[in-house]
């Protein structure tokens, strides 16, 4: 059986409080809530990140009004503040970065590519033919073909008998059309 993440974020969470409650209140236990924080980092609810650390900051509220007191009150609430604070920049910096990474994902999934030639650059800055950056990046290997459009516009004495002999390559939307213009005696355009 797989331990889900949900079963980690509660564990903990549980764990942590448990830890906080048998000690005394001037313990910093409540800082290690930011271990669901960034368990939740990867949820894909935003919502549930949010209610993770609501939840980690009312344990470490519930922890200060359970435990045994064991220093003055202003140097066990002074460190319940500041495991709050922990608790709220750590979730807020790990969404933060979470978005950076996201986008940073989606900018690397640009292909910069020229407007005349078609062209792409790679990383390096190189130009190549979109054949070639395909062949070298991914695991496509590549052949050629000629579309009915084409066939129709470069080879226009052509395409009749092409299009006769292999009716199943030339049929698409744009085809269909070029055919009924050959059938009603009209040229290529």
């Amino acid at each position: 059986m797989a331990i889900t993440p949900l079963i980690l974020i509660a564990g903990s969470m549980t764990i942590v409080c448990i830890v906080d409650i048998l000690l005394p209140t001037g313990v910093a236990i409540p800082i290690l809530y930011v271990i669901p924080i960034l368990l939740a980092v990867h949820c894909r609810q935003h919502w549930f990140r949010v209610l993770v650390a609501a939840g980690c900051t009312a344990l470490t509220l519930l922890g200060y009004a359970f435990s045994q007191p064991g220093v003055p009150a202003w140097i066990a609430l002074s460190n319940r503040a500041l495991a709050i604070a922990a608790i709220w920049i750590s979730a807020v910096l790990a969404w933060r970065h979470l978005y950076a990474e996201q986008q940073v994902n989606v900018l690397q999934n640009l292909l910069p590519m020229c407007a005349s030639c078609k062209k792409i650059r790679d990383d390096k800055g190189y130009w190549s033919q979109v054949e070639e950056y395909l062949e070298t990046h991914t695991q496509t290997m590549l052949t050629h073909g000629i579309c009915p459009e084409c066939t129709q516009k470069w080879y226009p004495d052509f395409y009749p008998q092409v299009a006769e002999r292999h009716p199943d390559l030339f049929k698409s939307a744009s085809s269909e059309i070029v055919d009924e213009r050959l059938l009603h005696g009209e040229g290529p355009q």
